[in-house]
């Protein structure tokens, strides 16, 4: 083998060695890798988390806001449709004595009917006789009650009416006198008065809608709330309905759950004392404007305004918040701080009884 030859072989040797000492990663570099892999999986990992955690508080905040505008929108939406009554309008002077909420004879709903509005503020436990027809159980002490009285925006010829439900009629009597009739579908005999035309006047549905927190959406027992077994566990206070209605072919008050994280109702009634049509005051519904004297059913007759304080709450807590904030519910005063982790939002705002101040107001 010549010299040139050798030369040669000898250079591709030493190549091979080089080449063979830089192949590969080396324990160091490859226990380096692992960790930057890590943090990258730790980093997107952490990032992940935060937004599902902010995506779950803005769902829980929107949940929370939605509740509370519906709210005080179904409470707007009744309350401006207290005292219609249809075609009469000529409403009798206001009983000796406040109407029973939870009456359902014909002749009891009738004698309330000027009365369109009925509150009952902040009550520790149910006075009597609502007590007949919602118990302790079912109410969040210390929150007010509604009872709106009104009859449906639509009328329905006799012939439709259901056996049971309680109907006011309105219309000429043989003496040609505008009167109202109040009955039930079970004998529609009663329904008499006509329209100008002669003909029979419609039905209109008459209802009665009480208003209230509950403490919870559906009791454990099935019909009253318990506690802690409530709502599969998690008692959520929820503002609810009961509704003049039907049962067995008998009016009865049936409970329809509206809105649920609804903590608090408080409500200021504006009182006209010279009939313009515009509150001169506002009561919290126990005493007149001097703070002392009791609220007559007159003063009720006259209620034309009704300021709302709803205070909303999510339905879970959220992790590390805790709510210090106070809330003001009008003329019941503040609430809070809660200390514990559930977000609340308080919702206000005046909504015109509108039948009662327009006759006022004519």
């Amino acid at each position: 083998m010549n010299a040139l030859v050798r030369k040669s072989l000898r250079a591709g040797y030493r190549h091979a060695r080089a080449v063979s000492r830089h192949a590969g990663l080396s324990l160091v570099e490859l226990m380096v890798a692992i960790t930057i892999g890590l943090l990258l999986v730790l980093g997107i990992t952490t990032l992940i988390t935060q937004q599902s955690s902010a995506s779950n508080e803005l769902s829980k905040s929107s949940q929370q806001i939605e509740n509370g505008r519906y709210a005080m929108q179904l409470l707007q939406d009744d309350i401006e449709l207290a005292g219609y009554y249809g075609e009469y309008y000529n409403l009798a002077a206001a009983p000796a004595t406040m109407p029973d909420a939870c009456a359902t004879a014909a002749a009891d709903l009738d004698a309330a009917i000027p009365l369109p509005i009925q509150g009952y503020d902040s009550p520790s436990t149910i006075p009597d006789p609502l007590s007949a027809c919602l118990s302790d159980a079912n109410h969040v002490a210390g929150t007010d009650i509604l009872v709106i009285r009104r009859t449906d925006t639509t009328s329905i010829p006799i012939a439709s009416a259901a056996a049971g439900q309680v109907y006011l009629q309105s219309g000429l009597d043989v003496s040609l006198n505008f009167s109202k009739v109040m009955g039930t579908g079970s004998d529609t005999t009663v329904f008499t008065l006509k329209k100008k035309d002669g003909s029979l006047a419609p039905l209109r549905k008459y209802l009665v809608d009480i208003y209230y927190v509950s403490p919870c959406n559906v009791p454990a027992s099935g019909s009253a709330c318990t506690g802690s077994s409530d709502d599969n566990g998690k008692p959520v206070p929820t503002l609810k309905r009961m509704q003049l209605s039907v049962s067995g072919g008998a009016p009865a008050f049936a409970v329809t759950p509206l809105v649920e994280g609804i903590q608090n109702l408080q409500l200021d009634y504006g009182i006209d004392t010279d009939s313009d049509g515009a509150p001169d005051y506002y009561t919290s519904g126990t005493y007149q404007q001097d703070g002392a004297t009791a609220l007559t059913t007159a003063d009720w007759a006259n209620i034309v305004t009704i300021r709302i304080n709803l205070l909303a709450r999510n339905n879970e807590t959220s992790v590390g918040y805790v709510d210090k904030k106070t809330y003001n519910l009008g003329n019941a005063g503040t609430v809070g701080a809660f200390n514990d982790g559930y977000k609340r939002h308080l919702f206000s705002g005046i909504v015109r009884v509108v039948n009662p101040s327009g006759r006022k107001a004519k």
